[in-house]
């Protein structure tokens, strides 16, 4: 059952693509769409954790993007998530919001990645806004499926 929220949130979505895209031109959609989600990012940790226990352990952190930030942005948890333990993770969605009414056709994946910018942003300023500063990627490997690979930066010794 889809509720007037998601749908609405889905459209604002697709909408930002389209308007970004006619605004900026199609090499600066991913930009500015990571840049808008690095701040929904950065606010909804600011104001989830204001009343609770801040996590911190790197690990810890990262389930709470998986679990608790991947649900009050899409309704669900992440799939999977999986580590190499040295400050890499991956984030698994098999069925990504952006992409479920997506055609699988390679006009689509190829666009794919302006579907995910957003996102993108949404973990880095999630992460940033706990203090660890990372590098994120996403991968669209097969329509609706995408993985979020974050590597943590190291602090300077």
């Amino acid at each position: 059952m889809t509720y007037a929220p998601d749908s609405l949130f889905d459209g604002l979505h697709h909408q930002m693509i389209k308007y970004f895209e006619e605004t900026h031109g199609r090499e600066n959609v991913i930009q500015c769409m990571e840049k808008m989600g690095y701040r929904v990012g950065f606010s909804l940790i600011e104001k989830a954790t204001k009343e609770e226990a801040r996590v911190k352990e790197d690990v810890d952190i990262v389930k709470y993007i998986c679990k608790d930030l991947w649900n009050m942005v899409f309704r669900k948890q992440a799939d999977n998530l999986k580590t190499n333990h040295t400050g890499t993770f991956v984030i698994q969605d098999n069925r990504f919001r952006f992409l479920t009414r997506v055609s699988q056709s390679d006009q689509y994946k190829q666009r794919g990645e302006m579907y995910v910018a957003f996102t993108c942003g949404v973990v880095k300023g999630a992460l940033s806004n706990f203090g660890l500063p990372c590098s994120v990627a996403a991968e669209i490997e097969m329509i609706p499926t995408v993985k979020v690979t974050l590597t943590l930066q190291q602090p300077a010794n």
